[in-house]
């Protein structure tokens, strides 16, 4: 759920974290020059209190609060001119205009995940998968299609990827995860129990892995050793399509294959060169 939601809801929340949570509410412009001081000041509480309030939110303190409620307000400020992600198109449209509607759709969806990419999880990701000895993905339903791309890409340099729920044998799969390998994890929703119940077995055996979802305060995401986030905008029963959410995961998908790439460029340029010319090479002889 986002930050001005749970804000919003001001569920368990106390008398001094109401008070806190209805200023940002109603002062959203000023809150981004505010610092932990001068919000304490205007809304009569502490630090300590302001600093409890984001934990309740799932967050580690003030900083990271400012740094997503940022991200909420810029996507907020672009959403009156966007496509709707759920219905793109409406009944009597042109098919140009679906068209028009479609490619509105995807620039917007992935200028938005841009926006929540930040340098250092990616370089993290990219690492961290480049020097797994194997890679096992979970993904399930239009994800599992992302899954077969990604696992493709990465099979051109050399990565051993398996997709550990293409067969329902993701609990055998779990099975022979070894801390020298990586788990990645592609949930929109982020809260299916059976991945829940993976991720509790990689954390107990100390194995790595990576979510990349909608929702970051999820159990699934917290506990991961990396998370990276999608756009929230998909209402999981009241969509036509699976749309925006597909667009950002093959996204983030692709940024990631590129990261990786590029952390031995010259070497997987010089395979590639190798392996076309020993194609071509084989082909020539067939044809002799």
């Amino acid at each position: 759920m986002r930050l001005l939601s749970q804000l919003a809801e001001m569920k368990q929340f106390t008398p001094n974290e109401q008070s806190i949570a209805a200023y940002i509410l109603t002062h959203q412009e000023q809150m981004l020059h505010l610092n932990i001081q001068q919000l304490a000041k205007a809304t009569y509480t502490s630090h300590s209190a302001i600093h409890r309030l984001t934990q309740k939110l799932g967050l580690s303190g003030f900083k990271e609060f400012t740094i997503c409620l940022a991200r909420e307000f810029q996507q907020q400020q672009g959403q009156e001119s966007e496509v709707n992600v759920n219905y793109p198109f409406n009944l009597g449209e042109s098919s140009l205009q679906i068209a028009k509607e479609i490619a509105d759709l995807m620039k917007n969806t992935i200028d938005k995940n841009l926006a929540l990419i930040e340098d250092e999880v990616l370089s993290q990701t990219a690492h961290l998968l480049d020097q797994a000895e194997r890679i096992f993905i979970y993904a399930l339903g239009d994800s599992q299609i992302r899954a077969k791309s990604f696992q493709n890409k990465l099979f051109k340099i050399n990565k051993y990827v398996v997709i550990a729920t293409e067969l329902s044998e993701w609990a055998h799969h779990t099975l022979n995860v070894t801390p020298r390998d990586c788990a990645l994890f592609l949930t929109y929703h982020g809260n299916s129990p059976s991945y829940i119940k993976v991720s509790r077995y990689l954390q107990q055996e100390q194995i790595p892995w990576v979510t990349i979802t909608a929702n970051h305060q999820g159990e699934l995401a917290r506990s991961s050793t990396i998370c990276i986030e999608l756009p929230d905008d998909e209402v999981k029963l009241a969509k036509i399509g699976t749309f925006s959410s597909q667009i950002a995961l093959e996204y983030v998908l692709n940024v990631i294959y590129g990261c990786m790439y590029k952390i031995d460029y010259k070497h997987h340029m010089k395979n590639t060169e190798e392996s076309l010319h020993k194609f071509n090479r084989s082909h020539m002889i067939d044809d002799i």
